[in-house]
């Protein structure tokens, strides 16, 4: 298990080293949102309760220092590299005003992607732990 800042600086460094528009600060905000969406259908494995089941955290309880594990992360991610697409796609559409011409999708487009993914997202992250008879 890792923290997410631990996994955003990962990316940030590995696989965007150069190409993103957005502090770190702002990436880690944007994992934590990420991470907050993923926890409402799914209870993050940090978090036990009962019987080992997972449960739904509170939105306060989910920073940057919040540990989750690989597959949680795999269900995270896309929507995180969603997240930080449409903030860049932002400040690059504000860039307008400089007379910057934008590259890559507006941020509306990406914002349909991202309904798109938080829609299939509930039924990617639900789970019913199995009992046997």
């Amino acid at each position: 298990m890792r923290k997410l800042k631990e996994l955003v600086s990962d990316w940030e460094e590995k696989e965007r080293p150069i190409a993103s528009l957005l502090d770190t600060e702002s990436l880690i905000a944007n994992a934590v949102a990420a991470t907050r969406f993923y926890a409402g259908f799914s209870g993050l494995c940090t978090e036990k309760h009962g019987e080992g089941h997972p449960q739904v955290p509170s939105f306060s309880n989910i920073t940057g220092d919040t540990e989750i594990n690989t597959s949680e992360w795999a269900l995270i991610r896309p929507l995180f590299l969603l997240y930080v697409e449409k903030e860049e796609a932002r400040q690059l559409e504000a860039s307008r005003g400089m007379g910057l011409d934008p590259y890559g999708r507006s941020s509306s487009e990406v914002q349909s992607e991202i309904t798109q993914y938080e829609t299939d997202l509930a039924r990617k992250a639900f789970c019913v732990p199995f009992q046997t008879i």
